[in-house]
């Protein structure tokens, strides 16, 4: 797997173990959040960044806000 997110542009990933290793690889990362607090417990280095819910549920976090944080750190 390690292989294969050299070859990627970024990882999108919820906050797991994944999202950290991506930090950890100087990798680009979108980190989706539910009710977690980011500033608490987020991926820290360049190329990190986050998408919360506004209602602390995953399920209504908006897949356009990810497409737009894509766009918008120039990753796509």
């Amino acid at each position: 797997m390690l292989a294969s997110w050299r070859e990627q542009n970024f990882v999108v990933s919820v906050d797991t173990g994944l999202s950290h290793l991506t930090a950890a690889l100087d990798r680009p990362n979108i980190t989706l959040y539910g009710p977690t607090d980011p500033g608490l417990i987020g991926g820290y280095g360049k190329n990190q960044y986050t998408q919360q819910s506004h209602s602390g549920k995953l399920q209504d976090l908006d897949a356009s806000l990810v497409n737009v944080s894509l766009i918008d750190n120039n990753l796509l």
